[in-house]
């Protein structure tokens, strides 16, 4: 891969491979590393990619494998978790997603892949190495914990 490809594809993604990353670590420099981490893997990656969509899978998946060894690493160390906000340069409505955020990453991370991302159910199974079913649930579960965070938001 060339490097003028790379500085493509990292203007293209780097937003997407970042929140995704964050979804699962809620830590700003960890996400970063994360990043940075999957770029290098892109750049130094031997396969070829029919499309850009290709890459963009590619590296939602390696973002994902990497942010699950991080939180392993740190379960196994007890590393306390800090949480930093999200840049927001294209998401509207930050309030909604300061819930996401807060759910846990099996559920922020479908959301923000469903519905940030433009993902299909079966676009992110396959990503998430999940069952089209898990992922409706996971959905199903996620939309209803963020009901039950907006309601209690509107009761204080």
């Amino acid at each position: 891969m060339s490097t003028q490809e790379l500085e493509r594809y990292i203007s293209l993604y780097r937003l997407t491979v970042f929140r995704v990353a964050l979804n699962y670590v809620k830590n700003y420099e960890d996400a970063e590393d994360i990043s940075q981490d999957a770029f290098v893997k892109l750049y130094t990656c031997d396969d070829s990619f029919a499309a850009d969509e290709n890459v963009k899978a590619w590296l939602i998946r390696v973002a994902i494998n990497l942010s699950k060894n991080l939180l392993k690493k740190s379960r196994r160390r007890g590393d306390a978790e800090l949480t930093m906000d999200i840049p927001s340069e294209d998401i509207t409505d930050t309030g909604l997603y300061d819930c996401i955020k807060q759910l846990k990453p099996e559920y922020s991370g479908v959301i923000y892949l469903f519905y940030y991302e433009g993902y299909s159910v079966k676009e992110i199974a396959k990503l998430c190495g999940l069952t089209s079913a898990a992922v409706r649930t996971r959905l199903c579960r996620g939309r209803e914990r963020l009901r039950e965070m907006l309601l209690k938001e509107d009761q204080i």
